[in-house]
């Protein structure tokens, strides 16, 4: 997607393709009044009642009508782009909403691009990059908490102190030109003072960044693989942690031989779990059973945390080959089938698995009773979150561009200090405070050039 000049007027279906009640079409330009005088007639004149729901028709380009409506004018500027914008709220039939945005597209309207009408609220000035951006993270927010963060976040929480970073960047790029420039001007600041100024910002800086580890896995989720022998109760966890039978479960062993993912909420945390086939000898299997396995290894080879089952009843001769062959991932190692385990057997392969992983934390579970899980879910928490800064629970920077440019905008700061330590000439911090200025704007949209632009807005959807 080009950044195209705001002289068209652009439309797009705002709601989710799929039958549901109500479906809205947005227009949004210059022309977006008269296009919808031609496609809309209410039972009042909709642009003389500006922000309220006029009860109406929509028409295609003969003057059928195709349905009974809600349609409501927002001129600019103040509207969600910034430019004059009207909306119809339509019955929600997929066929029907592509012959309304038909008939605005048919009226002089052109099919936005992706992200469009987000992209003119920036470029217009109602939001920052931040901003913009957040948008999208609500959108895709898979649990509440993730929905707060980008919440805070569409709300100002790190655009209004990174424009309070800017500015006090450009105060002090400007004094450091008077102590260059003006060396003998009483205003001309000294190094003691340009030192102070650098300290402020980075410990701003250091404040934004406090816990975005955490932020980015409140935004991107956990990828937690079920790893472990075939029969080992796999599939009978994944159910249990989601409390439906998502994967098919029985006596056989082998039954899951492809990838299966499932999301849930864990205490605020997106947890994607994969389910995977179970690991075995590859002798005598067949070929889709042994593609399942290949499957198996690639998903463990991305996973942030494996959950590696054994059957505490029937652990089989490979499980010491699987603690071995996972020593070196992120994992939880989960003793399953204790309910139906003699104790004796299980204190035995407890000791066996203690003396064989002495690093790893070990859980014994029931996916048919539920026994443990609570305790695995704390764990994995633990595992994959650490410590959060009691100080500043609530992440500000949760997204990884943003946690990037800002470590990088930090290092600036950090050189342009060691520079005035050493000794050298002030001038010579220019080129690391231009460079941090260039890294916060390219989080707050200062700075942002049309291919990161296009980046950024292509991962929208058509209507926002």
């Amino acid at each position: 997607m080009s950044i195209q000049t705001a002289t068209d007027t652009i439309a797009a279906i705002a709601t989710p393709l799929g039958n549901g009640g109500i479906g809205v079409v947005r227009l949004s330009g210059p022309q977006a009044g008269d296009i919808f005088n031609q496609v809309f007639t209410g039972e009042s004149a909709p642009l003389a009642h500006p922000r309220r729901l006029i009860l109406g028709q929509v028409r295609d380009g003969s003057g059928a009508v195709l349905d009974s409506c809600l349609g409501v004018w927002m001129p600019g500027p103040h509207s969600y782009t910034g430019e004059d914008v009207a909306e119809l709220q339509c019955h929600g039939g997929v066929r029907l909403l592509r012959l309304v945005l038909q008939s605005l597209l048919d009226a002089g309207a052109r099919l936005a691009n992706p992200g469009e009408f987000t992209l003119r609220a920036f470029l217009n000035g109602r939001l920052d990059l931040s901003q913009a951006e957040a948008v999208l993270d609500l959108i895709q927010a898979k649990t509440p908490t993730t929905v707060q963060l980008a919440t805070a976040q569409l709300q100002g929480a790190l655009g209004k102190p990174l424009a309070q970073l800017e500015a006090a960047l450009t105060q002090l790029r400007a004094a450091l030109t008077v102590a260059v420039d003006f060396p003998e001007d009483a205003d001309a600041p000294s190094p003691q003072q340009i030192l102070d100024s650098l300290d402020q910002m980075g410990t701003e800086l250091d404040r934004l960044l406090r816990n975005a580890d955490q932020g980015q896995l409140y935004r991107e989720g956990i990828r937690a693989v079920l790893v472990g022998a075939a029969n080992a109760g796999k599939s009978s966890l994944l159910n249990a942690l989601l409390a439906t039978d998502r994967a098919i479960v029985t006596d056989q062993a082998g039954t899951t031989r492809d990838i299966i993912n499932e999301t849930l909420d864990l205490d605020g945390l997106p947890l994607v779990l994969t389910d995977t086939a179970g690991l075995r000898a590859p002798d005598g299997l067949d070929p889709a059973e042994q593609q399942g396995m290949l499957r198996s290894r690639e998903a463990m080879a991305a996973a942030q945390i494996l959950l590696l089952v054994v059957d505490s009843l029937d652990p089989g001769p490979d499980w010491p080959d699987l603690l071995a062959e996972t020593a070196g991932h992120h994992r939880l190692i989960l003793l399953n089938k204790t309910d139906i385990t003699p104790a004796d057997q299980l204190a035995a392969l407890l000791a066996r698995c203690r003396h064989l992983a002495p690093d790893g934390p070990l859980i014994p579970i029931s996916a048919k009773t539920g026994a443990g899980l609570d305790q695995l879910r704390q764990a994995i928490l633990e595992q994959c979150t650490g410590s959060v800064d009691q100080e500043q629970a609530s992440p500000l920077v949760i997204n990884a561009r943003h946690h990037q440019e800002l470590l990088a905008a930090r290092a600036c700061l950090l050189a342009a200090r060691a520079t005035l330590e050493s000794g050298l000439p002030v001038d010579l911090t220019g080129v690391d405070l231009e460079e941090a200025a260039f890294h916060l704007g390219q989080v707050s949209g200062s700075q942002a050039g049309e291919a990161l632009l296009d980046t950024i807005f292509s991962q929208f959807c058509l209507g926002k």
